[in-house]
């Protein structure tokens, strides 16, 4: 466990401690592994001189080709740029091509040069949700930010530099990156969790092997008190460093520092569950303690209090979790579900397993102290006073949420005072639904009412009418304008052309960004013509007026933000110039564009989707003025009137349902009304996660971690019984065929939905096709109009729209800032060139993606009327997440169905198993109850199959084994009188012969006469016979009493009192005693009875001390988990391992005298107790005998 440990700690710290000319080294060894294997396969290549069929598969390398300066293969469209040649050939070891670093590996042969372009990282000029700037992972650079590590060409000596493997200088870095930066560690976060593991383990072994109760305490205390120690420092020191690198670790930026990251609750949870599961499992405790039976109602006040707290910790966990974070806990949905949900999902049933786990343990310790009416009047008590406690106090719970805890202590006390063993199982799986059902209510009323805090907050931030990214861009065009003297010399000349544009061209980048931009010079003599209305204006009074009624200054700029609720976000600038012909007012507006507008590619320019904000519900929203609609955005239709609504006049924010939407309703000033909407179904499966809560609860259990108890007294999942392999072989059959079916199914209906827009792709691209085919020229070099009119296209039918030529050359396309920017190559894609241009096909379509947004894209070839040749691309992007959307939702049904079979299949798989096993356990019962020389009841089974004969077969034996005990009874008495005769005559011959030999030398001494002689020795003989009739009086009385023992007149006693008692008697009879006898142990059974045994055990065990040696005899009495066990320790000379079998025989002795019937007695006796005696003895050292008697009545 400390290995591990170890191993983590130092391994970690040597990745925190690394050097960054080690970690370049690294980099370094990894990039000369990856030149050397582009040198060789460029060297094949090279070799071959064929051009046409290179098949160039390594996707972290773009080989190019030029055949005297053209260009003839390509292995990927990014690197297309002008004048490539000219720039790989002058380049140096590093190029950076469409901001992305390469390095060149370079091969020429002839008229043909080879460019082995190996990927370093990306550098785009900005990123978002689709742009990252990333490493080649082949290099193994793990930093989570690559913004903060900048490559450049050498230029200072001083700088980090990577070198190429002929030893030149390839790059150097700059790095601004923090070890917080890189990203987690994977073996390292293993060793910690087999840390984790192995420290539970080494709790368990430690109560396992503990034997004592309070030491048990002080063992469960302390390992309690080191997890608190240790969560919190790791909560509050943020380590091990590896797992809070990742994401579920990493908390939201929440008010309340108690509101714990997902990672951090899932550890808590399963070390708190974790713990009362062995807690509970192993604790031993002494059920008939005075103390405990004193304070038993204490005992229960603390579980249930506890239980009632836990509940608290539960509800408190689950609202704190996703009433604070973004965390979407409907798995059956599937839509917006990330890891960092299952984690939370499945914390969440964890911690109603460890709610399970707690009450069902207490329980059963309440089923040794408390009779059925105590326990429910006491759990009732606790938990009404734990309802007063929630109304008068700020508790997660309210009085009426405590009957859930109440109706798991009815449940469990019902099923562990009154359910048989057998039926147990199905309270269990009872309990764990109530448990589900819980947990997912719970889950559902917080994220319901999470779902209102986000709508009312997104209401707020769309009411505004507000761009937070574009507002920071006007602060770089406020300070442009201002210090550009060009545009003060334009003003100047009144040049408002010049003026336009030079701010929309030079001054104002506004790519990234969904904005018009309209440029105003206004004097005090010009007029604006201002809509609706079309009437005219001063321009500055306009303005001047529309700033100071709704405009909203942004910090210390010359821009405002224009607040007017009209569904466009606007800014205005006001810019002063003081010209000679007087002062002049430069006035920029800037409205935002539909969002119709913002598709394709502009989603790779947006620099909005940058921001952190993540909207998790598909929301549609609308904006009214005096009741007549403005502008909606979303799937919902809105309705025209506000009336529509039922009724107009809204004072209040509002929330009702239509049209299976909840619509929330909120006035803005006099006029405006705004309303966000969600749709209904976006919470109509969320009861159906109870299936999902079950399955994780009984994947749990169908290995025993929360059910194992003790073996006799809890159902054991583990165990490998008939019902069981039928059950999991059921299950296991129906789960596969229908998983194979599901994922079957999805595959084809994902690729026939794939196929369905692949067509439409297809169609919308031929008819893109006839209608650019109608003219002459469609290079925008040669003919600039024809930019309009894809830019119309495209706008019309939500596309945007490439050109290539036959080489493989971009003529035209309707977003040309896409290629611009360098975020795609200017080529056409190489696969798409071999099919259209080369194989001559009618069509093709496949998946292409730029940075992290996927995208279909449709080629088709265009024939101009001209006879020119030309290759149109497609990229379709409108439809992909409606393409999303019918794929999850089809992936939603069937993985739902599938997750009912399989729940049903769990539940009729039991029944079945239970129908086929319930013959195998009448049979198993009667087999169980068989008994030689009892009576043998038959079966009645009527049914003609593999059980019947089994049953005629058991029906037969039970013929056979009562003649054969009849035979066996008969042989056995007669066997037993038979040995009873000769030992009764053994033992009464042995007094016979000396009686007989007494009287003959009696009869002599008579005939002698003298008669003080004859006297004497009538007196002395006349002693010995009674003394030897006594003897033979005693045999018969042992033979009578073995023969018939006594009624057991059993009660409880005390046996540590009766050992103790046993004990002293014996102590002058030996030369040393010991005795370590645990007090206050309570059996049921016959006290005397029980001190005989030990008497006799006593006296057997000083008997059995040869001469000569000091005699030692330990007396230990113990108390184990059903009742207490004596042991008694002689140093005698030990049983001889030949007669070991035969000393519980009557009539076999070991010593010199006696009848061989004490130890015989004492095995009936304990026997007839419900107890056992077992001995271990070793010959020369000694023989220990052990009794072991229960404390439960028999």
């Amino acid at each position: 466990m400390f290995v591990c440990l170890f191993a983590a700690l130092s391994w970690e710290y040597i990745i925190r401690t690394q050097t960054e000319e080690e970690q370049l080294a690294i980099f370094e060894k990894r990039l000369h592994r990856e030149e050397r294997h582009v040198d060789e396969q460029l060297r094949k290549i090279v070799i071959s001189k064929d051009i046409s069929n290179i098949e160039w598969k390594d996707e972290n390398v773009i080989l190019v080709a030029f055949e005297r300066g053209e260009l003839r293969y390509w292995s990927s469209e990014q690197v297309g740029e002008t004048d490539l040649y000219n720039k790989l050939k002058e380049a140096g070891n590093l190029v950076k091509i469409n901001n992305i670093y390469y390095d060149i590996r370079r091969h020429s042969v002839g008229d043909i040069d080879f460019f082995a372009l190996i990927f370093l990282k990306d550098d785009y000029p900005y990123t978002n949700n689709y742009i990252k700037n990333n490493f080649n992972s082949v290099f193994g650079v793990n930093v989570e930010d690559a913004e903060s590590v900048i490559l450049h060409i050498p230029q200072v000596q001083n700088e980090p530099t990577v070198y190429n493997r002929e030893g030149e200088r390839l790059f150097q870095v700059e790095r601004h990156v923090a070890y917080e930066n890189f990203l987690p560690n994977y073996f390292v976060l293993i060793l910690y969790l087999v840390f984790l593991y192995l420290l539970f383990y080494a709790y368990e072994v430690v109560l396992d092997r503990v034997r004592f109760f309070r030491v048990q305490l002080i063992a469960v205390f302390s390992f309690f008190v080191c997890l608190v120690v240790l969560r919190v420092l790791m909560v509050q020191y943020q380590i091990p460093y590896t797992l809070y690198h990742f994401a579920i670790f990493q908390a939201d930026n929440s008010e309340w520092n108690l509101v714990l990251p997902v990672g951090d609750l899932f550890l808590t949870m399963f070390c708190l569950t974790h713990f009362l599961y062995i807690t509970l499992n192993k604790l031993r405790i002494k059920y008939q303690e005075p103390r405990l039976i004193r304070y038993r109602y204490l005992f229960l006040l603390g579980f249930v209090f506890s239980a009632f707290l836990y509940t608290n910790f539960l509800h408190f966990s689950i609202n704190s979790l996703i009433e604070n974070t973004q965390v979407s806990l409907n798995i059956a949905r599937f839509l917006n579900i990330d890891f960092s949900s299952v984690v939370a999902f499945i914390t969440l049933i964890l911690g109603g397993m460890g709610l399970f786990v707690l009450i069902n343990g207490s329980v059963r310790y309440f089923y040794n102290i408390f009779s059925l009416r105590e326990v429910t009047i006491g759990v009732v008590c606790v938990l009404a006073f734990c309802a007063a406690l929630c109304y008068f106090f700020d508790f997660s719970l309210t009085p009426l949420e405590c009957l859930f805890t109440l109706s798991l202590y009815i449940l469990f006390i019902l099923n562990v005072y009154l359910v048989k063993p057998d039926a147990q199982k199905s309270i269990f799986m009872i309990a764990l639904v109530v448990v589900s059902v819980y947990v997912i209510f719970l889950s559902k009323s917080s994220e319901v009412h999470r779902e209102i805090t986000i709508r009312a907050r997104c209401a707020t931030e769309i009411i505004g009418e507000r761009d937070s990214q574009f507002e920071k861009k006007l602060m770089e065009i406020d300070q442009v304008i201002k210090n550009s003297r060009e545009l003060d010399s334009l003003v100047g000349l009144r040049d408002e052309e010049g003026i336009t544009r030079k701010i929309l061209n030079e001054l104002t980048d506004l790519s990234g960004f969904y904005f018009d931009c309209r440029v105003f010079l206004c004097t005090d003599k010009d007029s604006l013509l201002v809509e609706p209305g079309f009437t005219l204006e001063d321009c500055s009074s306009y303005f001047r007026t529309l700033i100071d009624s709704t405009g909203v200054r942004i910090q210390n700029t010359s821009f405002y933000n224009i607040d007017d609720f009209d569904g466009v976000i606007s800014y205005v600038g006001l810019f002063d110039f003081n010209t000679p012909a007087g002062p002049d007012k430069l006035y920029l507006r800037f409205d935002s564009k539909d969002e119709g507008e913002a598709i394709g590619y502009s989603q790779v320019l947006s620099k909005e989707a940058s921001e952190d904000r993540k909207v998790v519900y598909p929301y549609s929203y609308a904006k009214y003025k005096d009741g007549i609609l403005l502008t909606s955005h979303g799937e919902f239709n809105y309705y025209k009137r506000l009336e529509q609504f039922g009724e107009t006049d809204f004072e209040h924010v509002e929330i009702l349902t239509k049209d299976h939407y909840s619509h929330m309703i909120i006035p803005v000033g006099k006029s405006g009304v705004f309303v966000i909407s969600l749709g209904d179904d976006v919470f109509a499966l969320y009861y159906l996660n109870v299936l999902y809560a079950i399955f994780v609860c009984v994947l749990f259990s169908s290995y025993g971690l929360f059910f194992r108890f003790e073996e006799q007294e809890w159902i054991n999942f583990r165990r490998e019984t008939l019902k069981r392999r039928i059950k999991n072989n059921i299950i296991s059959l129906i789960s596969a065929l229908f998983i194979i079916m599901t994922v079957m199914s999805i595959v084809v209906n994902t690729d026939s939905v794939e196929r369905k827009q692949s067509m439409k792709v297809v169609q919308i691209s031929k008819y893109i096709s006839k209608e650019l085919e109608k003219y002459d020229c469609i290079d925008v070099q040669v003919c600039p109009q024809i930019q309009d009119i894809l830019y119309k296209i495209a706008s019309m039918l939500w596309v945007d729209i490439n050109i290539y030529d036959q080489t493989g050359t971009l003529v035209a396309t309707s977003q040309p800032v896409i290629f611009e920017k360098g975020f795609r190559g200017t080529l056409l894609n190489p696969i798409a060139y071999r099919k259209l241009v080369k194989e001559k096909a009618t069509s093709f379509v496949q998946e292409e993606k730029i940075g992290e947004l996927d995208y279909m894209a449709a080629y088709v070839p265009m024939m101009l009327e001209n006879g020119e040749a030309y290759v149109l691309n497609i990229p379709y992007f409108t439809k992909s997440d409606e393409l999303n959307v019918d794929i999850m939702l089809f992936v939603i049904i069937a993985i739902n169905i599938a997750m009912i079979v399989m729940v049903l299949a769990f539940i009729f798989s039991g029944i079945v198993a239970e129908r086929v096993t319930k013959p195998l356990q009448m049979v198993n019962e009667k087999l169980r109850l068989m008994r030689v020389g009892g009576k043998n009841e038959k079966i009645v089974y009527n049914q003609r199959d593999e059980v019947g004969m089994l049953v005629r077969e058991y029906n037969g034996m039970v013929d056979k084994l009562e003649d054969s005990v009849k035979k066996l009874a008969k042989s056995e008495r007669e066997t037993a009188w038979r040995e009873m005769a000769r030992q009764i005559a053994h033992e009464i011959k042995n007094p016979l012969t000396p009686m007989k030999l007494n009287i003959q030398f009696l009869q002599r001494t008579l005939q002698g006469g003298n008669v003080e002689e004859v006297r004497q020795r009538f007196k002395d003989i006349s002693s010995i016979l009674v003394e030897q009739i006594d003897h033979m009086a005693s045999i018969a009385s042992a033979f009578s009493d073995f023969a018939k023992m006594p009624v057991a007149n059993s009660e409880w006693f005390n046996l540590s009192e009766l050992v103790q008692g046993c004990t002293t008697l014996f102590e002058n009879n030996v030369d040393r005693m010991i005795c370590d006898i645990e007090p206050d142990i309570l059996v049921y059974g016959d006290k005397d009875q029980v001190n005989r045994v030990i008497v006799n055990l006593l006296k057997n065990a000083t008997q059995s001390i040869p001469e000569g040696r000091e005699g030692l005899i330990t007396v230990t009495l113990t108390h184990e988990e059903q009742g207490g066990v004596l042991a008694v320790r002689d140093n005698g000379a030990g049983i001889p391992e030949g007669i070991r079998n035969h000393i519980s025989e009557p009539n076999f002795t070991t010593k010199s005298g006696g009848m061989g019937l004490g130890l015989a007695m004492s095995y009936k006796i304990i026997e007839s107790m419900g107890g056992t005696i077992t001995f271990e003895s070793e010959e020369g050292v000694g023989t220990v005998f052990r009794v072991s008697l229960k404390s439960e009545k028999i």
